[in-house]
């Protein structure tokens, strides 16, 4: 099942055994960027709800900030295979391609991740863990 959404286009609906029955993916261009974004929307299928479009809204607008509290922990994440590593220049050498936003529940923290792509590795993804807008972990798959 497809569905049309005012900020993310075109979705498609994955069922799942799990609660709430499912989630939505679908590819947005990330404003700050221009890169492409597969975006998994953690919502029932009737569609996201104002408020995960507004957290969407949030974080391209509050991206360049995003950046600065999250560069740290993923430096820090590498210097365990490459010591003294640096980010010279972040949006030439890590570039977002996945969010995933989840359900908003009132007077609950708010769990997502960002993932990139990185120059320094082809091979592997960084994904940062956020709680709210703090990231809290950094993790490399590959």
């Amino acid at each position: 099942m497809y569905k049309q959404d005012e900020k993310f286009g075109k979705m498609r609906w994955i069922s799942t055994d799990r609660k709430g029955g499912g989630y939505f993916e679908c590819r947005s261009r990330f404003q700050p960027t221009g890169h492409m974004l597969d975006i998994a929307v953690d919502a029932p299928a009737d569609g996201p709800t104002v408020a995960q479009r507004n957290f969407y809204k949030d974080i391209e607008t509050n991206y360049s900030w995003l950046v600065g509290v999250m560069q740290p922990l993923i430096e820090a994440e590498f210097r365990n295979w490459q010591p003294g590593f640096a980010i010279q220049d972040f949006s030439a050498e890590l570039w977002p391609v996945g969010l995933d936003i989840p359900q908003l529940i009132d007077n609950k923290p708010v769990k997502w991740e960002l993932s990139f792509e990185t120059a320094h590795d082809l091979n592997h993804m960084v994904t940062v863990l956020y709680q709210n807008f703090q990231p809290y972990a950094v993790r490399v798959d590959g």
